[in-house]
Formats: structure tokens, sequence, C-alpha cells
């Protein structure tokens, strides 16, 4: 199975028949990337040696060679975007193969996800099978389309009563209040986790200060390195210009 993350990863996940493993039922495993899969010669059709590394996460040690029939299928990296069919393109230095397509429905769904989780702007309410709705139907198709559904719009939802949506709708807007550096975290812009956006906060105190901000600046900030700044510049200049977050602070 291939699955495509907030940040536009595209990472193969193992699909494996359920075995008992260490107390649980064990039926997937992260593949992490296609290097991964291709230094292990991991198929399609394999059968392969699992263990828990750490005790918790199921990992594949390595396919069972000997055990091939012949009928494997060897496991290559996409061409694009098996949710949106954009060009799959890999950046230089790094391992990952990414979709670009900010309009991705994937890529959207897992950026909601996240942005309204508790760590980031903690929208209650707001899980992923809300989530998965909301875009299939076409009611958000950014991030900031979020602050402009209705009561009425939720309610269309399946299994979605007046109160719950009223709920929906009332977390939302408490989520105009929470502080600037959980806003740039939910965000999920590369290279800026919890932590750095912290100090970002702590050194640029408002939206309007991202206005002027440039790269010599961010660079003056003795977390912030090159790849950081020039990657993160233009995502800052657009957040500051949204009015959906304007009184996060």
């Amino acid at each position: 199975e291939i699955n495509v993350g907030r940040t536009g990863i595209i990472a193969p996940t193992a699909i494996m028949e359920p075995v008992s493993l260490a107390g649980t039922t064990v039926s997937r495993a992260s593949l992490h990337n296609f290097d991964l899969v291709q230094d292990k010669d991991i198929r399609i059709g394999d059968l392969v040696l699992v263990h828990k590394a750490g005790d918790i996460i199921p990992e594949i040690i390595k396919p069972l060679t000997e055990k091939r029939s012949g009928d494997e299928q060897e496991i290559k990296a996409p061409e694009a975007c098996p949710a949106c069919g954009s060009k799959a393109v890999r950046i230089e230095d790094e391992v990952a193969w990414r979709c670009e397509n900010i309009n991705c429905p994937a890529r959207l769904k897992e950026s909601l996800i996240f942005f309204a989780s508790r760590t980031a702007m903690d929208i209650e309410g707001m899980g992923p099978a809300l989530v998965e709705q909301l875009v299939d139907k076409g009611l958000v198709q950014n991030i900031a389309d979020l602050y402009d559904l209705s009561a009425e719009q939720i309610i269309s939802i399946e299994r979605m009563g007046a109160k719950s949506a009223q709920n929906i709708i009332n977390a939302i807007e408490a989520s105009k209040q929470r502080s600037l550096h959980q806003l740039i975290t939910a965000l999920g812009i590369r290279h800026i986790g919890a932590k750095t956006a912290r100090v970002l906060t702590h050194k640029i105190k408002s939206l309007d200060d991202f206005k002027q901000l440039d790269e010599e600046q961010l660079l003056l900030i003795p977390e912030i390195g090159p790849k950081m700044a020039a990657v993160c510049l233009a995502s800052l200049l657009n957040l500051a210009t949204r009015q959906p977050w304007k009184n996060c602070s």
C-alpha cells in the first residue's frame, strides 16, 4: 500500500497476512522509503521475517528469498502520486519521494488531521472520519476553509446532528485564540516543528511581523539554518496574509 503524508512524502506500507507477534496481531509494517525496499529486496508476494522494533513497532527484517516461487513482483518508486496523479519528485539529498501538489486530497486530509490535533490547534471533534467527509464532499479544499464552515454544512455530513455540528463550529472558533507558535506548528511547514516554532515566535511576536521578514533576518536566529530559512520564508509570508487566524498571538 502506498500512502501520502501531510508533507507530501509518498511512503510504502507492507500489508501482510495477520500473524500473532509479541502479544498482538500484526498485519501492517512501515517500509519507510523505497530505497529501503530496494536495499532489502522486499517484493510483493514475499514470505518475510518480522519482529517488533523496540518491542513495539512491526518491522520487516528480510524476505525469505529461498521461499520465492518466481511470481513475486518488485516494488518500484512511483512515477506519480497515487492520490492525485501529480508527478512524484525526489529532492536532491533526500531519500523520500514526494507529491508537491499542495491541493492533493491525501495531503490535505493528513494536514487537516494534524492541524486539528491536540498538540496543534486543538479543535475538539475534528477527527479523521469528519475530515475525510469534509474533503470528499468538497466542503474543505484548504486549511483556511475550515474557518468558513457553517453548522448547516456540517449537519449535511452523515451521522452529524445539529448539536454536534454546532460544537464543531464552536471549537473551530475557539481555535482562533490559540498561540502563534501553535498555529505555525499546526501548519506543518517543512523543517519547522514545535520547538522551532517556539523559537521563531520568541523572536517574532506577531503575524504582521512576518510580512517584514527576509532570509537574512531568519538566519540571524541561531536555530535557523540556510536550508530551513529558504523553505519556510514563503510559507511564513503566506501565513501572515491569511485572515482566519489573525487573532493568534
